[in-house]
């Protein structure tokens, strides 16, 4: 049960916004103009009544999917490699974090020019990114393989954690989130991607047998584990700490992937520790944010174009 609308109404001011400044330490904030403002009337890429706008408003679903999301795409040894080589997740994780959150929101609800500048930015990022795997395999970034399942893994995480502690989606919801969804990764540069469900369980099939723990894949999860990312304090109690928000993130993915990752744990502890954990986190967020100001520029933004003819003839009118 959460109390939290019985506090005293200045107490519960408090406790939101420390859930806000909290969620943003990490996550950056998403309220640049220039990115969800814009020309009156332009829907960016998905645009309203879309089921991306409605997940991607659900603060919890895109911050608990994170540590999934993460987790799989790098246990992928190529992206592994690249993330290892070249990535700057070691000095700089806020920024990583970050940016990662930006390219969510930016490319859901940004206007176009904004989210098509931001993919653009991205793909030749991905262009310089190349190298050799420790067993010897060639990568790149730019592979379609590797962008599609890098794209995939956030719409799987976000959608599993909606699901459980949001609502349930029917068919055609799950459906027309992932084309939705694709359309991004198609312009980020992926290849064959899931564009429904059943696309989706077919994918994963697919994509398994590739996917695998290496010393490389370690190394990450140990600095999971240290990041500053995560729990403030002594080092032995934020580690663990770290180490349950691990757990209790890839706990909405498949056994399968929870066992090679290594974090799999009992049912008992799913129960008792991380259910009631994660139903409380995600119904604190929703309650501190409401409607996020990403999806409240886009909607003002795209409001703008049905009282633009109004206006006009009220200054017709006037003159």
């Amino acid at each position: 049960m959460v109390l939290l609308p019985v506090l005293p109404e200045r107490a519960m001011n408090f406790v939101k916004q420390s859930l806000v400044d909290e969620y943003t330490r990490v996550s950056g904030r998403h309220d640049d103009p220039k990115v969800y403002g814009g020309p009156a009337g332009d829907p960016g890429l998905i645009g309203p009544g879309s089921v991306s706008w409605e997940l991607h408003s659900d603060m919890s679903a895109v911050g608990l999917a994170g540590v999934a999301a993460i987790t799989m795409e790098i246990l992928h040894p190529s992206v592994m490699a690249g993330v290892h080589d070249l990535s700057n997740y070691r000095t700089k994780p806020f920024e990583r974090a970050r940016n990662t959150a930006g390219y969510v929101f930016a490319t859901t609800f940004g206007n176009t020019d904004a989210a098509e500048g931001l993919i653009a930015r991205v793909r030749r990022m991905h262009e310089r990114v190349e190298g050799v795997r420790p067993d010897g395999t060639p990568y790149r970034a730019m592979d379609p393989t590797l962008i599609g399942w890098v794209h995939t893994c956030i719409p799987w995480g976000v959608m599993r954690i909606f699901e459980r502690y949001n609502r349930p989606l029917d068919p055609s919801e799950r459906d027309r989130y992932l084309a939705e969804q694709a359309i991004i990764g198609r312009k980020g540069g992926a290849g064959e991607i899931p564009v429904t469900a059943s696309d989706l369980e077919d994918y994963i099939d697919e994509m398994r047998p590739q996917l695998a723990v290496n010393e490389q894949t370690r190394q990450f999860f140990e600095f999971l584990l240290e990041s500053p990312l995560g729990a403030k304090g002594p080092a032995p109690l934020a580690r663990q700490i770290n180490r349950f928000d691990v757990h209790a993130g890839m706990s909405v993915m498949p056994d399968w992937a929870r066992r090679l990752a290594g974090f799999d744990h009992s049912p008992r502890f799913q129960r008792l520790a991380v259910e009631p954990y994660l139903r409380t986190v995600s119904r604190s967020l929703r309650w501190a944010f409401g409607v996020p100001p990403c999806r409240a520029m886009a909607e003002a933004r795209v409001a703008a174009a049905a009282q633009t003819p109004l206006r006009q003839a009220a200054v017709a009118s006037v003159a």
